[in-house]
C-alpha cells in the first residue's frame, strides 16, 4: 500500500525568467549602456590638458566633426572603404557560389571549404599577411614585379593604392564569410523551381540571373547590411597596414577616433566621444536605409 506522494509543480516560480536575464542585462548595462552614456556625457564636455572633462561646451563638439575637414575626410575615406570592401566581398562570393552551384558535390564542398578559409582568420592576422604582400620593396607584390622587369606601385605609400590596398584586405577578410552564407542559401534553394527553369530551356546562365540570383535576395541583403556595419567600423586593417598614412589618406572614423583620445599629444575625449556617437547614427541610418530598400525590393 503506498501513500499519496505530493507532486512538485513543474511551473516556475514568480520572478524565475527576471532573475535568469538579469545577469546579461548587467553585462549589458556595464560594457554597453554605460559607455554610451558616458561617451554622451564626455561629447558635450571641453577637456584639459590631463583629457579629463572640465566645461559644458554643448554640441560645439559635434559642429567640430561635423565642420572640420579633416574629420569630413576621414568619414569620406570610411564610405569608400566600406562601400569597394562589401561590393567586392559581395560579388566575389555571389559569382564563387554560382560557379560551384554548377560543379559536382564533392568540388563544391571542397571548393567552398577553399574559399571560406578566410573566415578562420583574425582581421590583425589576414591584415599581416596583406603586409607581406603589399610593404615596398620587400613585399612579395613588389619583388614579383621587379623580378618580371616592372616597377610595382606603391601600395602603401601612394595615398590611391593604399586605399585599394585597405579594400581589397578588407574584401578577402570578409569574403570567407559571405562564402559560406551563399552556399548556404544556394543549398536550401527548392529543386522544383530550377527544374521547371530547366524545362522552360532556360540556360545556367538565364537561370542564374532569373531565378537563383533573385533567390538568394535575403541573403545578399544580410551580408551588405553587415558588411556595411563592420565596414564603417573598420580598424585593425588600417592600423596594421598603414597606420592612417600617407598623409592621412586611409585614416578611417575609428583610427580618426582612436587617434584624438588615445594617440600623441593632449587627448580630446569630447571629440572622439562626439565622433563615436556620429559613427553610431550613420551606422543605424545606413543600416535602416539597406533594410528599406530591401524590403522594397
Amino acid at each position: 500500500m503506498t501513500g499519496n506522494v505530493p507532486r512538485r509543480s513543474s511551473a516556475a516560480r514568480p520572478g524565475t525568467g527576471a532573475l535568469l536575464v538579469l545577469p546579461g542585462l548587467l553585462l549589458l548595462a556595464v560594457f554597453s549602456y554605460w559607455p554610451l552614456v558616458r561617451s554622451g556625457w564626455l561629447s558635450l564636455h571641453g577637456s584639459d590638458l590631463l583629457g579629463r572633462p572640465t566645461r559644458w561646451v554643448g554640441l560645439a563638439n559635434f559642429d567640430r566633426v561635423l565642420t572640420d575637414p579633416t574629420l569630413l575626410r576621414v568619414v569620406g575615406t570610411t564610405v569608400v572603404v566600406t562601400a569597394g570592401s562589401v561590393v567586392l566581398a559581395t560579388g566575389t562570393a555571389l559569382a564563387a557560389g554560382l560557379l560551384l552551384r554548377t560543379t559536382g558535390r564533392r568540388v563544391r564542398a571542397v571548393g567552398g571549404v577553399v574559399l571560406s578559409l578566410p573566415f578562420a582568420y583574425s582581421a590583425a592576422a589576414a591584415s599581416a599577411t596583406f603586409a607581406g604582400l603589399f610593404t615596398p620593396s620587400v613585399g612579395v607584390l613588389d619583388r614579383a614585379a621587379t623580378a618580371l622587369g616592372f616597377t610595382g606601385p606603391g601600395w602603401l605609400t601612394d595615398p590611391v593604392w593604399a586605399v585599394v590596398s585597405i579594400v581589397l584586405a578588407t574584401a578577402w577578410y570578409e569574403a570567407g564569410f559571405a562564402v559560406l552564407v551563399v552556399l548556404a542559401a544556394l543549398s536550401r534553394l527548392d529543386p522544383s523551381v530550377l527544374e521547371a527553369a530547366a524545362l522552360d530551356g532556360a540556360g545556367e546562365l538565364r537561370t542564374a540571373v532569373s531565378v537563383v540570383v533573385p533567390a538568394l535576395r535575403p541573403s545578399l541583403l544580410f551580408l551588405v547590411v553587415t558588411q556595411t556595419v563592420t565596414g564603417l567600423q573598420i580598424f585593425t586593417q588600417v592600423q596594421v597596414l598603414t597606420r592612417g598614412g600617407p598623409a592621412g589618406a586611409t585614416t578611417t572614423i575609428v583610427q580618426e577616433l582612436y587617434e584624438r583620445a588615445f594617440g600623441a599629444g593632449v587627448p580630446q575625449y569630447g571629440v572622439a566621444s562626439a565622433l563615436a556617437l556620429v559613427l553610431l547614427l550613420l551606422v543605424l541610418a545606413v543600416s535602416a536605409a539597406q533594410f528599406r530598400l530591401g524590403r522594397e525590393r
